[in-house]
């Protein structure tokens, strides 16, 4: 039931797609946000980015459902600003990325956004994901692991164990279900109905991670349980940095503790 409740906050609270024009409204005029679309295994990936010419890029991978507009809130943060440069894409599916159409591959989702850091090849860059964002950056690791400084993992799904298998999934993934789920949903659904085989396909990669890690976790998250964060000290005990638990914390922190976010990138970056 916390879920549901979970999931119906979410559809009342948060806006899931928004087109680059109120994006740049939405931003102080001094902030030049530019956008980009690059075509991957057929996929169209769009993201959004500001290039202040620094050394450092911090790239943000959204959770399921969303788009890159989740973390819009940190391209309005002049310390951020004056120092990053800051990246977030949509992920397949969402946003602009071919949207209504689910990547369920954590390696194909990681190749294709990989595909996009690649036109920056100048910058140093540090990995930010929330929730399904989590893996996504984890899987980029594993697969490049000398293309990245650091990674944040923000109220990750990393566990295999930790994915439960919920009823109302297999009622989305039915016609009737479809037609009644908005489409975000759907696609949210699509990709998490595999997760766990995906999750548990990784198990064997995890000690290719030698980049500097951080997870930020709140003890009272209803989506993804806390313990996830046990299983990223056990995976990562040689490059773990740290693990931030907030005590009395849901899963939505990059809006409600966005400093706990900002705290991590000063750490990160001052190790470089």
């Amino acid at each position: 039931m916390k879920k549901i409740l979970a999931i119906l906050l979410i559809l009342s609270a948060c806006e899931f797609r928004m087109d680059d024009k109120k994006a740049r409204e939405t931003l102080e005029s001094d902030v030049n946000i530019q956008f980009g679309d690059l075509m991957v295994l057929g996929r169209n990936m769009h993201y959004a980015y500001v290039d202040q010419k620094q050394d450092l890029m911090l790239v943000f991978v959204h959770g399921s459902p969303g788009s890159w507009n989740a973390f819009i809130d940190f391209f309005k943060v002049d310390s951020l600003l004056s120092k990053y440069d800051m990246l977030a894409v949509d992920r397949p599916g969402f946003g602009s990325s071919g949207f209504g159409v689910a990547e369920p591959s954590l390696i194909v989702q990681a190749y294709q956004i990989n595909e996009v850091l690649n036109q920056f090849p100048d910058k140093k860059k540090i990995l930010i994901g929330h929730s399904l964002g989590g893996p996504i950056i984890a899987r980029m690791a594993m697969d490049n692991p000398k293309n990245y400084e650091g990674l944040i993992m923000v109220a990750p799904s990393i566990d295999p164990e930790m994915e439960e298998d919920e009823w109302y999934r297999s009622i989305i993934n039915t016609e009737v279900g479809a037609y009644i789920t908005p489409k975000e949903f759907e696609v949210s659904n699509d990709e998490i109905l595999p997760l766990k085989d995906e999750l548990a396909y990784m198990l064997p990669l995890w000690s290719k991670i030698a980049t500097p890690t951080i997870v930020i976790q709140g003890t009272d998250d209803s989506l993804v349980p806390k313990e996830n964060a046990d299983f990223a000290k056990k995976m990562l005990a040689d490059s773990i940095l740290e693990v931030v638990m907030l005590e009395g914390v849901n899963h939505f922190i990059p809006w409600s503790h966005p400093e706990e976010i900002a705290k991590a990138i000063r750490l990160l970056a001052d190790r470089q």
